[in-house]
């Protein structure tokens, strides 16, 4: 068996997988994947009624509303997706609070590689997204949010020899979503997200790809105020109709209370785990884990998954750093 050959049987066995968090209807790396920063798949992709750090840019933007007056998140990971070495993903996210009256903003870039030698797959999904409290001050007990994305793909990869892409080549186009969340207590909240209302991929073939819409709804429940549980459900438009594609369950813990400093530089430390089932695979699903070492103004995580099914392939290690403005 050639290199090449090798290289695309690898892409095709991990995509497999990707199937449930995919955007783009027949590959799809990038343009519907959530949970995609390191402290949500560190708890099973239970995040949409978490959001509370750079990550809710893309997450559940409602709940940047909720951040506390003049906050300010980025974070980055990467991640060598099922220890292949040649499918890649990198996250930048950034999300600041409602400084000025008019909303809380996020901006997010992330990105999907596969680098099959001599030909390369990448994927680009641009976010823009804001949210705005119902009501203002301590009374605030919901939100709404938006989202809006450009996509782009730029394919080395022919549509007449790999028989996966829709158009061959590149494509770009744009989607929208929308998300709440709702404080019912001030331990629990309960997030909703709309993803890909409308969205679609123009080829260079002149094919127009649109992407399946999906959802996704949860709460989180504070426990104490260093230990989180969290569940969501997501559904995904198919062929036969929209239906479930996915259940998650995460839970954090962290260690002291953040007022103390620990060796002159470390504020808290925190750990976390979840799992994931994909719905058409209900014989085994993906357990993970994590942990964050933060300071003051930065923090370090660390995130790892493993499938359950015997065909799995490799673990996945993300890597993630994140800055508090």
């Amino acid at each position: 068996m050639n290199r090449s050959l090798k290289n695309s049987l690898a892409l095709g066995l991990a995509l497999i997988p990707l199937a449930g968090w995919a955007g783009s209807g027949v590959l799809g790396g990038t343009f519907n994947s959530l949970g995609v920063g390191t402290r949500p798949m560190g708890m099973g992709g239970a995040f949409v009624a978490v959001a509370d750090d750079a990550n809710a840019s893309i997450e559940n933007p409602a709940g940047m509303a909720f951040f506390d007056k003049e906050a300010k998140y980025a974070s980055f990971t990467h991640a060598s997706l099922f220890s292949l070495g040649q499918i890649s993903r990198d996250y930048l996210a950034y999300a600041q609070a409602d400084t000025a009256g008019f909303g809380a903003l996020g901006l997010a870039w992330n990105r999907f590689t596969a680098n099959l030698d001599p030909e390369n797959w990448t994927e680009d999904a641009f976010s823009y997204s804001g949210a705005k409290a119902l009501s203002k001050g301590e009374g605030a007990k919901m939100s709404l949010g938006w989202i809006l994305k450009y996509m782009r793909v730029d394919s080395g990869l022919s549509a007449s020899t790999d028989n996966l892409t829709v158009g061959g080549g590149t494509a770009s186009g744009y989607g929208i979503g929308v998300s709440m969340m709702m404080r019912l207590r001030p331990s629990l909240t309960v997030g909703i997200a709309a993803n890909d209302i409308y969205s679609s991929l123009a080829w260079a073939t002149g094919t127009l790809e649109i992407l399946p819409p999906s959802a996704r709804g949860g709460f989180a429940y504070k426990v104490t105020d260093r230990t989180l549980v969290a569940a969501e459900v997501r559904g995904q438009q198919a062929s036969q109709g929209f239906g479930l594609s996915s259940w998650h369950l995460g839970a954090e813990q962290w260690f002291f209370d953040g007022k103390e400093l620990m060796w002159d530089v470390i504020r808290n430390l925190g750990v976390r785990g979840g799992y994931y089932q994909l719905t058409q695979n209900s014989d085994a699903g993906v357990l993970s884990v994590g942990a964050t070492a933060k300071a003051d103004e930065w923090q370090i995580d660390y995130a790892y998954q493993f499938g359950l099914a015997a065909q799995s392939l490799g673990a996945t290690h993300r890597f993630g750093i994140g800055v508090n403005f």
